[in-house]
C-alpha cells in the first residue's frame, strides 16, 4: 500500500531530551521516540544534534555531520523503527 504523502504532517522542528527525539508537527502533534531507536542520533554530540535540517518540505529530517535522515510519514505510518 502506497502512502499518501500529501495527507500527512510535515516537521517544523525537533527537539531532544536526554532520552528521547521529539519531532514537532504541523499539525500541532509531537512523535517521541527513544534515541536508541536512531544509533547514530544516540552516539552524535549534543552540537551534531542541532545541526539537523528540512528536506523535502519536512517530510524528512537530515543530520549532515552524521549522515542520518528520518522520514516523517513513515515514523508516522509506524513503517520506521
Amino acid at each position: 500500500m502506497a502512502v499518501e504523502y500529501y495527507a500527512l504532517p510535515v516537521a517544523n522542528g525537533i527537539e531532544f531530551t536526554d532520552k528521547e527525539v521529539l519531532f514537532i508537527l504541523s499539525s500541532g502533534g509531537r512523535l517521541a521516540f527513544p534515541l536508541d531507536y536512531f544509533p547514530r542520533l544516540a552516539t552524535a554530540t549534543q552540537e551534531q544534534r542541532k545541526k539537523w535540517r528540512l528536506r523535502n518540505g519536512g517530510y524528512c529530517v537530515r543530520w549532515d555531520e552524521i549522515d542520518e535522515d528520518i522520514s516523517i510519514p513513515l515514523l508516522l505510518t509506524g513503517q520506521c523503527v
